[in-house]
């Protein structure tokens, strides 16, 4: 019995922590910080969101704010205008397949599914491919950089813990400035109705993002798309 639980738990670990960590870590299509220069990539997770993405997006106005959206399919479906508005004014729009399931629930074909939905969904609202993805809570399975193999799949530096029900404005705040660094790539949630995120909780972050956007050690960086971010710069 032994041997088979210890059997169970090393092939369960091949499917789910050996390749996340082997694709975080030693993966060169796994893109994290940006170039060494005075930007930063602000990206939102899980939406859109009818409450809360519409809010986020008038304070990303307001600081002059481009930013990364990684999108669920089935929600991009269903609140179109969103999507529309996101594109509008000029934020970059990726996918976190067409539901919020982590790879490693998903065969290949299934996970193939959920991609293609995804892409197809958002592409057919802004009338362009899409090119970025990010995998729901960052898992990886052994299949999942080539079936994302037409996507560059995007992680970050930090990843602060703004759906958590107990987490403050002013500590979320704190929590951004230490993670501010030339080349960031910072994630946060415009939605509040995953697994495991208190319902609320964008609410929360969007009041940090006031605090951290409007300090003066923020003024001295450029929020942009990741795009931008990894776009190399003529000397």
């Amino acid at each position: 019995m032994k041997k088979i639980v210890q059997s169970a738990l090393l092939l369960a670990a091949a499917w789910t922590i050996i390749p996340t960590a082997a694709a975080r870590t030693c993966s060169t299509r796994v893109k994290k910080r940006g170039p060494d220069r005075k930007q930063i990539a602000l990206t939102f997770d899980d939406g859109p969101d009818p409450v809360y993405t519409p809010l986020l997006l008038d304070v990303l106005h307001q600081y002059n704010v481009k930013a990364t959206f990684f999108v669920v399919g089935e929600k991009a479906e269903r609140h179109p205008d969103l999507i529309r508005r996101i594109q509008l004014e000029g934020h970059e729009i990726g996918i976190h397949n067409d539901q919020h399931i982590s790879n490693w629930f998903l065969f290949p074909s299934a996970m193939n599914q959920q991609l293609v939905l995804a892409a197809n969904r958002v592409s057919a609202i802004t009338g362009q491919d899409v090119i970025l993805y990010r995998p729901p809570w960052g898992h990886f399975n052994p299949f999942t950089l080539s079936k994302a193999a037409q996507f560059e799949i995007v992680m970050w530096t930090a990843i602060p813990g703004d759906w958590k029900k107990k987490m403050t404005a002013v500590t979320l705040a704190e929590r951004l400035r230490a993670a501010r660094s030339n080349g960031a790539v910072i994630t946060l949630h415009d939605s509040g109705d995953t697994f495991g995120a208190y319902k609320t909780a964008p609410r929360v972050m969007i009041e940090s993002l006031h605090l951290f956007l409007s300090d003066e050690v923020s003024a001295q960086y450029e929020f942009v798309t990741v795009s931008t971010l990894y776009t190399k710069q003529r000397a």
